[in-house]
């Protein structure tokens, strides 16, 4: 067969493809994920809350409480980095 051919092939079935793709996306990725459980596992008091807040040399900070545990989040510009606190 001639190269010109190959691609030709090629492009129709990546096409092709991916129209079959985004037709059944939905069949095999559906999620069974029930809002009820999840709000059982997570108490819904208090899910949320800002201890301190401050600035460094070099970036921004905040002490945040989520859900009784303590994480310390640096700012600086766009990048952003979460620790355990």
């Amino acid at each position: 067969m001639k190269k010109t051919r190959i691609y030709f092939l090629l492009a129709v079935f990546t096409v092709i493809g991916f129209a079959l793709g985004l037709t059944f996306d939905n069949l095999f990725t559906k999620s069974y994920a029930d809002e009820r459980k999840a709000e059982a596992l997570l108490p819904s008091e208090n899910a949320f809350e800002v201890t301190a807040t401050g600035t460094s040399r070099s970036a921004d900070y905040e002490i945040v409480t989520i859900y009784g545990r303590k994480y310390i989040i640096f700012s600086n510009g766009e990048d952003i980095e979460v620790l355990n606190y």
